[in-house]
């Protein structure tokens, strides 16, 4: 124990308590806040904001608030994917095709069905362009960065379709990735990059909206 120079044994000094200010305890129950909302988002599968539903008369849920995937499963229980292609580039629909189906799986509550037939809806697709181009051009004539870019003309049906969606047009999605070959990026992991990128889009639209068709009357 360490003594003073009359031999007197030294008290140790007390610790310094800190006060915690408001600021610091606000700022934790944000984040908890945050953190609470983050793992009930992947829960629930949301994709997006929660929302507010409005099929729901009896007002249950947090306020009419959801924290839910905005799918419509009143009509629709199973979906059929097709696409085809005016492109050159080779097996590019099958490639989309797959992409659109793995998307719906992973965040739909739709099953996707192999026959026409067994389906309550249609996906249909047309991939009018699907190409590179050159960006920039390296000294030695070789591209040094290309772009990969994707058109495809979508439509969502009934399957068979309504009076209105016989007459509805379709939607056009479009894509463009850039990819740098001198870092080993090649023609077929853009074009993959390319078609997920697409997929996503196109299940994106398949939410249910935040209006009805009177609203826009």
């Amino acid at each position: 124990m360490p003594v003073t120079k009359l031999g007197r044994p030294r008290q140790a000094p007390e610790p310094v308590r800190r006060r915690r200010g408001r600021w610091s305890h606000w700022a934790g129950c944000f984040a908890l806040a945050l953190a609470m909302l983050g793992v009930a988002s992947l829960v629930a599968g949301c994709t997006g904001l929660p929302n507010r539903s409005g099929a729901d008369p009896d007002g249950n849920g947090f306020f009419g608030w959801h924290v839910q995937a905005p799918f419509d499963t009143s009509e629709i229980k199973t979906v059929f994917v097709f696409f085809k292609s005016q492109s050159f580039r080779r097996d590019i629909q099958q490639m989309l095709t797959l992409a659109v189906q793995q998307e719906i799986d992973m965040r739909t509550p739709y099953k996707v069905v192999g026959d026409s037939a067994k389906a309550n809806s249609i996906i249909r697709g047309t991939i009018v362009y699907a190409d590179k181009n050159l960006i920039v051009e390296a000294p030695t004539n070789l591209p040094r960065q290309l772009s990969a870019t994707m058109n495809v003309w979508v439509n969502w049906t009934h399957n068979p379709p309504t009076e209105v969606e016989k007459n509805r047009p379709d939607a056009l999605i479009s894509e463009t990735l850039n990819f740098v070959p001198e870092v080993g990026e090649t023609s077929l992991t853009a074009f993959n990059d390319v078609t997920q990128n697409i997929a996503k889009q196109i299940v994106d639209m398949m939410e249910t909206p935040w209006f009805a068709d009177k609203d826009l009357e």
